[in-house]
């Protein structure tokens, strides 16, 4: 879905259903063990500096895994930004755990195309990309036209 604003910005956003993150479900999940123990046993809250450092430990080691997932696993682009004003494109990514935002200059950005890629069958799949002066390529969000690119290549004074 493509929409164009008044202050000079044009953005791109997926048309997939929004994610929901993990992190908190999780966080909320390793709550209620501790308290459903100290409802149910009253004797556990006599030993609660124990089951607090417990908790904490696993807490510490959950929320490092969790970082070092979101680090990695950065997930896809849900959304892409172009702020002609300020000549930057933001590319929004959104993974399992972490939402993400990286500011590309207009200067940083070679071109915007879309690519032929086959998948293991033969299929055809068309992914429209940004390719940056790196020759490191950016997907762009799922349903992204043919129109969006040709609206972008405008936006950024970009040709083929």
């Amino acid at each position: 879905m493509q929409t164009a604003t008044a202050n000079g910005q044009f953005a791109i956003q997926s048309d997939a259903p929004a994610r929901r993150h993990a992190l908190a479900p999780i966080l909320l999940g390793l709550a209620a063990p501790m308290l459903f123990f100290l409802i149910v046993d009253p004797r556990a809250a006599t030993n609660a500096s124990v089951i607090l450092n417990v908790y904490m430990i696993a807490l510490f080691i959950i929320a490092t895994a969790a970082y070092l997932i979101s680090v990695f696993e950065t997930g896809e682009v849900t959304s892409v930004t172009i702020d002609k004003p300020a000549k930057t494109v933001i590319v929004e990514r959104t993974g399992m755990l972490a939402k993400s935002a990286t500011a590309y200059e207009f200067a940083d950005i070679a071109t915007v195309r879309v690519e032929t890629h086959y998948d293991d069958d033969g299929y055809k799949t068309l992914m429209p990309v940004l390719v940056l002066t790196t020759r490191e390529l950016v997907e762009l969000p799922e349903g992204t036209s043919e129109a969006d690119v040709a609206a972008m290549r405008a936006l950024l004074n970009k040709s083929s």
